[in-house]
């Protein structure tokens, strides 16, 4: 990528502001035609459960077939159901509690829950809960369990419903529920192993953040990008504007081409990516491998050890976070849950792995380079003018944390995403390696895609 100029821009101001102010509506126009930005914009119902109620199902299955005393005890399955139903879960969510509510006896809650599955799935899945709980109504029609059994998850509950159909139609139950019992199993063993290699992540990062704070090093030099002020604010909302237009254009395209709609995730984020980063090297004045050689002038073999210690750190960051913040968003819906539900869809091998690719090596490798590669250290070196090189820079780190967490349009994942955003910030200083943060950034979405599709 060759640029067509040869230094540093610096538009002057008789027409820069004119046009950054053009950019900054362009972009609240974009934004104002997009559902997600509606305060009053309602979802349409989700055509199965989520990944809350899987692991709900699990929790409830392996309680309730003794898998492992204990955890009958702590969970009371007959007790927690009252909860349970009352909080912010929908659709099928609620439909799976139905089915629990059911094995506990419960009818009265499980009728209530029962009202809230939606689409004709729902009105057969009503029919069945209504013939095997309250004896009541007709059987389900020959064949027509399979669509409720795929919005139930495949579960424990969606086999034990089937289970009680069977005994209501005269034939044996047991092979059904043991399959409902080893579901429960092994979700139980994979959800603890989980666990355990939480607990683990954890201490590393507790572990790691120590070492960092005992052993500081001198501020390592960072690159030196010389485009203006103006330059710079242009850079970025252009690219964000097309972020934003990227979608809807390649929607047009892919309408034509309903073949590749599955494939719009990568296109698109590809589109803004590369469009970004030419934008980038344009202004300042360079190609794509300058660009490179200036952010990443270390040894590449030296980014593994430093990043598996970030990546530890930032997950116990973002997990204290998490805790702290959890009170106050357990009724709201997940910050993902738009990626949760696109991945729980997700079909066809070479699909799963183009967009793996898109999560885990195309996304780090362009956020890296925009927010810590460019603009953490032209922020840090300004800033730094100003209230000296530590605060400056970080300061720097925060800010741009902050800027890569808004950048996801996730709302409630702010306060998570900004705290991953300042450790990458933080392995960037540390290191003065843009492939440390490009690692960390990378395993760390990796890691988010194959747990959230392993779950689906």
């Amino acid at each position: 990528m060759a640029p067509n100029r040869t230094e540093p821009w610096n538009p002057p101001r008789t027409w820069a502001d004119l046009f950054i102010a053009l950019l900054l509506l362009a972009i609240l126009v974009l934004a104002g035609n997009n559902p997600r930005f509606h305060p009053g914009h309602a979802r349409p119902p989700a055509d199965q459960v989520s990944l809350q109620g899987r692991f709900l199902d699990a929790a409830l299955g392996a309680a309730r077939a003794q898998v492992w005393p204990p955890l009958r005890r702590w969970l009371q399955p007959e007790r927690s159901l009252t909860v349970l139903a009352a909080g912010g879960n929908g659709g099928w969510d609620r439909a799976l509690l139905a089915v629990h509510a059911g094995e506990a006896g419960d009818l009265a809650t499980g009728a209530t829950l029962i009202k809230d599955a939606p689409g004709p799935a729902g009105d057969t899945f009503r029919q069945a809960w209504t013939w095997c709980y309250q004896h009541q109504g007709a059987p389900p029609p020959a064949g027509g369990l399979e669509p409720v059994r795929t919005a139930l998850g495949n579960g424990y509950a969606a086999r034990i419903l089937e289970a009680r159909l069977q005994a209501r139609a005269g034939g044996d139950p047991r092979p059904l529920e043991d399959q409902a019992r080893a579901w429960a199993t092994r979700r139980l063993l994979a959800y603890s192993a989980a666990g355990l290699g939480i607990l683990l992540a954890g201490l590393a990062g507790l572990g790691f953040g120590l070492h960092l704070a005992m052993t500081p090093v001198p501020p390592r030099p960072l690159p030196h990008f010389g485009m203006s002020g103006r330059a710079v604010l242009i850079v970025l909302l252009g690219w964000f504007m097309t972020l934003l237009a990227a979608g809807p254009a390649l929607g047009l395209v892919l309408g034509l081409a309903p073949a590749l709609r599955p494939l719009s995730l990568p296109l698109v984020y590809a589109c803004h990516a590369c469009l970004g980063t030419a934008y980038l090297c344009w202004a300042e004045g360079i190609s794509l491998g300058e660009l490179w050689r200036r952010v990443a002038p270390a040894p590449r073999r030296t980014a593994l050890a430093p990043g598996l210690g970030f990546l530890a750190l930032a997950f116990t960051a973002v997990l204290a976070v998490s805790m702290v913040l959890g009170p106050m968003l357990h009724q709201s819906e997940p910050p993902q849950k738009e990626l949760m539900e696109y991945l729980m869809h997700l079909r066809g091998a070479w699909t799963v792995v183009l967009l793996f690719g898109t999560v885990a090596l195309l996304a780090p490798a362009f956020e890296e380079l925009l927010f810590r590669g460019f603009l953490l250290p032209w922020l840090g070196e300004r800033l730094g003018t100003r209230l000296g090189t530590r605060p400056g820079r970080f300061l720097a780190v925060a800010l741009t944390g902050l800027g890569f967490a808004l950048m996801h349009l996730q709302p409630l994942g702010l306060p998570t995403l900004t705290t991953l955003g300042v450790v990458l910030g933080l392995a960037f200083l540390r290191t003065g390696n843009l492939v440390t943060s490009i690692l960390v950034h990378g395993l760390w979405n990796g890691g988010v895609f194959l747990l959230m599709r392993l779950m689906a």
